[in-house]
């Protein structure tokens, strides 16, 4: 499945990501967005039913990129880990953008399943269709992984972004190695 947006898609995000540098998302109307996108009304619709919509195609896009970076080689907690940092690292600007917007949150609640549907079948091909269809074990340590990573992600966003990615990756790697210990 291409992620990839066609012309009139990647207009509306744009305009939207322009827009939002501008004014609060809440107050971008659909008619701003198809103005400022150069498409009438009728073609937001055609793709869109929400600002919403935009905003998770643009991410949908975002995570297809992330997992052409992480199908080129085996994956490692270490190399997964600074692929993921690496990868937010070079798209701080929207990170920035979400967190100005108080929209960060979008991400994280839709991350889960973007993350699954968009990096992890397409790195690992022999995962089913679902997130719900992996085992109960899987789905935890998924979740774990997943939510440790996004809180490092966030404290990041919000200590102005000045570790590396290879000094989060020690991070990470350092707490698995110490919750290890406990057990």
């Amino acid at each position: 499945m291409d992620n990839s947006p066609n012309k009139a898609q990647q207009a509306f995000i744009d305009a939207l990501l322009l827009l939002m540098k501008e004014k609060s998302y809440n107050q971008i109307s659909v008619s701003e967005l198809s103005e400022k996108a150069q498409y009438d009304r009728r073609t937001y619709y055609r793709y869109f039913s929400s600002k919403d919509d935009i905003l998770y195609s643009y991410c949908a896009a975002l995570l297809a990129e992330m997992a052409g970076d992480m199908s080129k080689s085996p994956l490692t907690p270490q190399s997964g880990f600074l692929l993921y940092f690496e990868f937010w690292n070079r798209n701080r600007e929207f990170l920035t953008l979400l967190d100005k917007q108080n929209l960060l949150f979008f991400l994280g609640e839709k991350q889960d399943q973007l993350l699954y549907q968009h990096v992890g079948r397409k790195v690992h091909n022999d995962l089913p269709p679902e997130l719900t269809d992996v085992s109960e074990f899987s789905r935890y340590a998924y979740y774990f992984t997943l939510g440790g990573l996004w809180q490092m992600l966030i404290l990041w966003i919000r200590d102005g972004m000045t570790l590396t990615p290879e000094q989060l990756t020690g991070h990470a790697l350092s707490i698995f190695s110490e919750m290890q210990k406990m057990v």
